[in-house]
């Protein structure tokens, strides 16, 4: 048994992603309003990545471990993102598409997923909802 062993882990190959979706959403018209390049787009349909799950389009910007294995790091690059296009963001949510920073990660038994008060406190003057995905499947 190692000192190490009661330590919590923190969750693993993690990516955050600014997120928008909605039922008649063209992703090209998202990424001239937002004037960034996604990491992936879906059309209103059949989802490509959930396929028999949701038919909304989606469009997003996506950080993962190709850009950094840190999450802090992952999620302060979106939250800077965020932050510049506050209005444009805006704008999308008044138009009715759902707007939303998604977390993502391997979820071991007993790891954690940290926020810190400055991370809450830009979240939360972005007023756009933080949805966090664990997969807890042995890898």
């Amino acid at each position: 048994m190692s000192l190490h062993d009661n330590e919590p882990q923190a969750w693993a190959l993690t990516d955050v992603a600014l997120v928008v979706k909605k039922s008649d959403l063209d992703p090209d018209s998202v990424t001239r309003i937002l004037g960034l390049d996604p990491s992936g787009t879906c059309q209103p349909g059949v989802n490509r990545w959930n396929p028999g799950g949701e038919t909304d389009g989606e469009w997003r910007f996506q950080i993962d471990e190709r850009t950094s294995r840190v999450f802090s790091e992952q999620l302060d690059i979106i939250l800077t993102v965020a932050e510049g296009k506050r209005e444009e963001i805006s704008s999308l949510a008044v138009a009715g598409c759902d707007v939303h920073l998604a977390v993502y990660g391997y979820a071991g038994h007993g790891s954690t997923l940290a926020l810190s008060d400055g991370e809450l406190g830009r979240l939360s003057a972005l007023n756009i909802p933080l949805e966090i995905t664990p997969n807890i499947n042995e890898r």
